[in-house]
């Protein structure tokens, strides 16, 4: 039962991304493991390129909701056309925005990876858990390392840097 155990880190750091790691035995020393959680979103979310992504997509949907509502008020489409356009519009441009977000998303998530390794030889943490206010993975234990993985990343969490450190 112990060995499985084990192998739950490697599971908890998948979720990160994180292929790279070693099964070893528990910091501490016993059969107690360290457990922290967590929570990528508020990471993600205080970059301010994030929100310039955020901002420029939104953008783009209300440009799009426009001139969709032009076209049917200048009857180049009509009512019944109107829903089906607007949707093959709507996945096209989901579509353009998919990769930016994905590539996004992979360099923040490679950054708070090295970091939580980083974090976890120092503080001898033997799992990290994805956990989220929205959707909470862990139902008690496990300390919240949120706040100091974005004090790693950004230096201060309430006055990040333009993008995180080391992050191109």
């Amino acid at each position: 039962m112990m060995k499985c155990l084990r192998t739950l880190p490697l599971l908890a750091l998948c979720l990160l991304g994180c292929n790279d790691v070693r099964v070893a035995p528990a910091s501490s020393g016993g059969s107690k493991m360290i457990v922290a959680k967590l929570d990528t979103l508020p990471i993600l979310q205080q970059d301010p390129a994030y929100q310039e992504l955020a901002q420029k997509y939104a953008t783009e949907n209300i440009k799009l909701r426009q001139e969709m509502e032009r076209q049917l008020h200048e009857g180049v489409i009509t009512k019944e056309n109107a829903g089906p356009a607007y949707m093959k519009a709507q996945a096209k441009l989901n579509d353009k925005w998919m990769k930016n977000t994905n590539d996004f998303i992979q360099t923040r998530h490679t950054k708070m990876r090295d970091v939580v390794k980083a974090m976890c030889e120092e503080k001898h943490i033997d799992m990290v858990l994805i956990d989220s206010k929205a959707y909470h993975t862990v139902a008690w234990g496990g300390f919240d390392i949120t706040q100091d993985v974005l004090m790693k990343i950004y230096g201060n969490p309430l006055r990040p840097s333009a993008t995180p450190q080391g992050a191109h």
